[in-house]
This record gives C-alpha cells, sequence and structure tokens, in this order.
C-alpha cells in the first residue's frame, strides 16, 4: 500500500504548529499524573504488585464500568507506567513501581496534592486576583499537604541532627509537631534531650504520641493539643530550644513580631530559636507554593528570608543565622539567638 505523504505535508503549514507540539508534549505529563492520581484512588497500583489480567483487576477493584477500566489501563500503557504481556499488566514506570511501595506514601501524597488542592487553586485563580475569597482548603488537604511535605525529611533530619550535634541535655518545646517525626531525631541525636510538642490539630498531637511511645521515646517528650499563640497549660517553664518545622506560613505577617517575642521569652539564656521553611523565590515549585499559600483561607504568603531575619531581629534576637537547606530550591533554616 502506497504511503500517503499528505498529513506530513501538512504539518509545516499548522498555525503555531510548534507551539501546539510543545504544548502536546507538556499534556503527556499532565495525562501521567492524572492516571497516577486515578491509580492510586483506585487501588490499581498496589493490585499490580504481582501481574493481573484485564478480569483480576475488574474483580478486586469491584468495577461496575470495565470500560472505564480498560481505557484507563490503555492509557498506563500509553504513558509507559504500566505494561502489557500475555494478557497480564505489570508496573513498569518507575514513578508507579515506587508509588506501589509501603515506604512511598510522601510521593502518593504529593500526587494527590497537585491533583487535587493545587489543581483547586488554579481552577479559581482567576476569580480570586478579582477578588473572590480564598478558598477553605486546609479542612479538607492539611493531611495530604502533611504528608507530602515528608519529601523534606532528609534535608530537615540532617538539620535537626546538627542542632543536637556535641550538646549535653536539651529542653526543648516542638510547635507543630505533625507525625513527631523530627523529634524523633533530635532524640536519637542526643540522648539527653527531653521537651514538650505542641500542635494545633488534636487528632494529629494523639498520632504524635502514639509514634513516639512505638519509636520507645514517649517517656522523653510531653505531647499537647493547642494553639502556641494561646499556649496549653503543658507549655510550662523555660527551654534550651525552640523549633518550628514547615509552618511559619500558618501565622500572618502582622502577628510574627509577637509571635517572636513570646517565643524568645520562653528561652533560657543562651537559648535557640529555629525555623526552616520553604522561602519566597523565583523556582516553579517555590512560586507554585506561594500561589497556593495566597489563595488558602488561614494561610500567608511565603515569607522572604531577608524579612524574617528583619523580625526575628525586631524581636530582640541579637544574632539570626540563616542556612540554606536543600540545593536548588530556597528552603531555610533560621537559627535565632
Amino acid at each position: 500500500m502506497a504511503i500517503d505523504v499528505g498529513p506530513y505535508l501538512t504539518v509545516p503549514r499548522i498555525p503555531h504548529g510548534y507551539a501546539q507540539w510543545l504544548l502536546m508534549r507538556d499534556a503527556q505529563t499532565y495525562f501521567r499524573i492524572q492516571f497516577l492520581y486515578f491509580s492510586i484512588d483506585a487501588g490499581l497500583l498496589k493490585a499490580l504488585r504481582s501481574p493481573r489480567t484485564r478480569d483480576q483487576l475488574r474483580t478486586e477493584l469491584g468495577v461496575t464500568r470495565p470500560d472505564l477500566l480498560d481505557r484507563a489501563l490503555d492509557l498506563g500503557v500509553a504513558v509507559k507506567e504500566l505494561a502489557l504481556k500475555d494478557g497480564r499488566y505489570t508496573l513498569r514506570g518507575r514513578r508507579a513501581r515506587t508509588l506501589a511501595l509501603d515506604d512511598g506514601d510522601q510521593l502518593v501524597a504529593m500526587i494527590d496534592e497537585l491533583a487535587t488542592y493545587h489543581a483547586s487553586v488554579y481552577r479559581d485563580l482567576a476569580s480570586r486576583m478579582r477578588g473572590a475569597p480564598p478558598g477553605d482548603y486546609l479542612d479538607q488537604h492539611a493531611t495530604v499537604i502533611a504528608r507530602s511535605s515528608r519529601v523534606l525529611e532528609p534535608f530537615l533530619a540532617r538539620f535537626v541532627r546538627t542542632l543536637m550535634r556535641d550538646r549535653g541535655p536539651i529542653r526543648l518545646l516542638e510547635i507543630g509537631c505533625g507525625s513527631g517525626i523530627y523529634l524523633r531525631e533530635a532524640a536519637a541525636a542526643n540522648p539527653a534531650v527531653t521537651g514538650i510538642a505542641v500542635d494545633i490539630q488534636p487528632a494529629v498531637a494523639e498520632q504524635a504520641r502514639i509514634n513516639l511511645a512505638q519509636w520507645g521515646i514517649g517517656d522523653r517528650f510531653t505531647v499537647a493539643a493547642g494553639d502556641i499563640r494561646h499556649p496549653p497549660p503543658e507549655v510550662a517553664g523555660d527551654f534550651d530550644l525552640i523549633t518550628m518545622h514547615q509552618n511559619i506560613y500558618y501565622f500572618q505577617e502582622s502577628e510574627r513580631t509577637a509571635l517572636f517575642e513570646g517565643l524568645r521569652a520562653r528561652l533560657r539564656p543562651g537559648g535557640r530559636y529555629v525555623l526552616s521553611s520553604f522561602m519566597r523565590g523565583q523556582t516553579p515549585a517555590a512560586i507554585d507554593f506561594d500561589i497556593a499559600l495566597r489563595c488558602t483561607a488561614g494561610c500567608a504568603a511565603l515569607p522572604a528570608v531577608d524579612d524574617l531575619v528583619a523580625s526575628l531581629r525586631a524581636s530582640g534576637f541579637d544574632h539570626v543565622e540563616p542556612s540554606r537547606l536543600m540545593p536548588l530550591e530556597p528552603r531555610y533554616g533560621l537559627i535565632a539567638r
């Protein structure tokens, strides 16, 4: 059969052809993200830890619309996240294989956050730019955001360990403890550290208590539910170290000086206040996160490093030392004395 070259000759005459090609190439990433989100939500990735036929997947996933499953599987093969051989599907792509692992939850949450929270932010961004109120995202997405933020753990864990290095007994106050993972890092680096952890979400505080007990350090830390702006009674006495990791943007800029002054008053002579955060920057990830925060009720914009340093100094800290925690991205730790 003769080859019809007409379609190929039409390509150079397509209006804005190169831009169209670029957008079509970009769309492949979008299709992959959406497929991965579906696969996580449906339980497909977990099911495909072992090869499965279409019929097996229909049964295991409780499918009543097999046509949709079939087309989704076809998409997975097309974006090279799945493979089909001898009638059985397997995980092919590095992304899909990693997301199917038991220890890949932070990456699972990252896909969830992009496909739900961030997608909603951009869908409504134009209306908010013209005055629509911010979205009430925190109640719906707070858990996912906390899980996805764990991708930073290796960098923050290293930072926490340096704070504990070559030091004796330390009384620590951690604000916004989340899972308690950084308390575990502190305890591993310094057997003499004890203290108090506070989280504004009661369920999160309870989970932190459970985690600390399972890690064998529950006797070294008290976990309280409460807002540091109105401290619970457990937050009493003076501390050698106060830490806040990845939560400064839950405090409005107008209230930070008072926050810092109150925390400084809780430090013993020579004590340190430590803050770590994504900061305002010009990388796509930093800008995207800043936009999401500005569109979320109860959140403030990402702070600039220099602005935080100035605010800390205005609060009475004589020495503020910023350090970069992550290559290529504006993630910083600030140590104030």
